[in-house]
């Protein structure tokens, strides 16, 4: 085998095991977005439930500022009622009494109903809030585990990358430039052995004069069907 081949293959050996490791890091994405996307669900509907919570609060203090008003009004009724002296007077302020207290009864009733879904939407705001909580005290071991087995995998690239760029330096500049042109084209691997009388990639058969100087002088040769880097073994 030519020393440039043997170059090559070593390097080609080092560019699957740098694919594998970039292979297994890319399974944890969806792992990782599985649990994120598990959480932030969690997390909508807290938020959700907190703005339905803030809007009944808002509800209820405005309509208990309109009763106490309203309430109020009664009052200073009662005390003009209480002030006249003449029967059309007390009968108007009668009115607007009895008028303020049917504001007054039907705001109580709407303040009992409102009160009554708040103590239910609080409720359900609770609830989420134990479930967020649930998650991420589940994910947090998960995202331990997979932070770990990550930094793992970085480790032994980093190991295998430095050892790839010394490989590549004792490939020719030329060939190293077609041989990583080649797998650019996402491929895993771009160097191949013939298989009998056609490449080793796509069966594709080569013509006898190529064979026999790729045979005699232990040439690296492209594969005009699919082209890849083509080499005679032996």
């Amino acid at each position: 085998m030519s020393t440039d081949l043997d170059a090559l293959l070593k390097l080609q050996e080092d560019d699957v095991i740098i694919h594998g490791l970039n292979v297994r890091l890319a399974e944890f994405e969806p792992r990782i977005r599985e649990l994120d996307v598990r959480r932030q669900r969690s997390v909508d509907a807290v938020e959700r439930s907190n703005a339905a919570v803030v809007g009944e609060e808002k509800k209820q203090a405005y309509l208990k500022d309109k009763i106490a008003e309203h309430k109020l009004l009664i009052e200073r009724n009662q005390t003009q009622m209480d002030a006249v002296t003449n029967m059309k007077m007390a009968t108007a302020a009668i009115a607007q009494m009895e008028a303020a207290k049917k504001i007054v009864a039907g705001e109580e009733s709407d303040l009992l109903g409102l009160n009554r879904r708040l103590e239910e939407v609080r409720a359900v705001l609770n609830s989420q809030k134990a479930e967020l909580e649930k998650v991420e005290a589940e994910q947090e071991a998960a995202r331990t585990e997979v932070a770990g087995q990550r930094a793992e995998i970085d480790g032994e690239l980093a190991v295998a990358r430095e050892k790839r760029a010394k490989l590549a330096e004792a490939v020719p500049t030329s060939l190293l430039t077609k041989y990583d042109k080649i797998r650019s084209r996402k491929r895993v691997e771009a160097v191949f052995p013939m298989r009998d009388m056609s490449c080793g990639a796509c069966d594709t058969a080569i013509p006898m004069q190529r064979r026999h100087v790729m045979n005699a002088t232990g040439a690296i040769d492209l594969c005009e069907a699919c082209g890849v880097l083509m080499y005679f073994p032996g």
